[in-house]
């Protein structure tokens, strides 16, 4: 989907079983972060950062909306222990939405990347240091996560589809994006 295209749909569940639409959130931006295996430590850091951004999104008056693809317990006690995550979680278990967003899956080049075991270190650092419990591992530990800024029109203004498991999005580039800078 080309920038300045209508975003796909997505209607999808939430944890408690409540469907959410993004024709919800029409007439504000909104960002949309598809999350990786549930013990991705790098989608884990990425929903620390949005967290932190709060204010600022709050001060665009952005929605902010996460997709996973594995069961909610999983994510829970993974990836979003300890957060107490104030946006919206869907869950997308056929991964139809991932696909519908053009969101694929690692292939052997993507366990291969240089960059991804520098990122991994580094990170495997930070924990060590927080002395926090590795993730363990996921079913659909593949699956590819990503970005994405829809503008208050519905149109897709960025977005940043992984090609490994550490190249998220910037928050600087995301904020940007929702108030409608050029990145």
């Amino acid at each position: 989907m080309p920038i300045g295209t209508p975003a796909p749909r997505l209607d999808l569940p939430t944890p408690s079983g409540e469907r959410r639409s993004l024709r919800e959130f029409h007439g504000r931006p909104v960002m949309i972060s598809f999350l990786g295996p549930a013990h991705c430590l790098f989608c884990r850091a990425h929903v620390i950062r949005v967290i932190q951004a709060r204010n600022e999104l709050d001060s665009l008056g952005a929605g902010v909306i996460f997709v996973a693809h594995n069961d909610p317990e999983l994510l829970t006690t993974k990836m979003l222990h300890d957060l107490d995550l104030p946006y919206t979680l869907l869950l997308d278990p056929t991964r139809m939405a991932y696909a519908q967003w053009g969101l694929g899956r690692a292939g052997p080049g993507s366990w291969l990347s240089p960059g991804l075991y520098w990122a991994g270190l580094t990170m495997a650092v930070k924990v060590w240091l927080k002395k926090e419990s590795a993730l363990g591992n996921a079913p659909g530990r593949n699956q590819l996560g990503g970005d994405f800024v829809v503008d208050r029109a519905g149109k897709v203004v960025f977005e940043n589809r992984l090609k490994s498991f550490h190249d998220r999005a910037k928050i600087a580039d995301l904020l940007a994006a929702l108030q409608g800078a050029p990145i």
